[in-house]
């Protein structure tokens, strides 16, 4: 699931400017792990870095570049539970 340009910038200012705000998005996250990983095992070392991100003040954690940021990791999160969630529903309607 595709987030809009203009959701990810408003998303970091928010992130940046409101410690409420950035909590609820990082438990938001962490709801969203294990289904994630269990659709694609390759998340975990993005997982870890989201942590380190959420984990620094806002606007101190030093990226590589080409580096993903926590929106860009959050996006493959999204998409990964999605589909995880869309797997499980299937799984589940199939008659045995």
């Amino acid at each position: 699931m595709p987030i809009s340009t203009e959701k990810k910038t408003d998303t970091r200012d928010r992130l940046k400017r409101d410690p409420d705000f950035r909590e609820a998005f990082l438990v938001k996250a962490r709801n969203m792990y294990r289904k994630a990983l269990v659709y694609n095992e390759s998340l975990e070392d993005e997982i870890n870095r989201f942590e380190q991100i959420m984990g620094a003040a806002p606007d101190t954690y030093e990226f590589i570049p080409g580096e993903l940021d926590e929106i860009d990791i959050f996006e493959h999160l999204l998409d990964a539970y999605d589909n995880q969630l869309l797997e499980d529903e299937k799984a589940a309607s199939t008659i045995n």
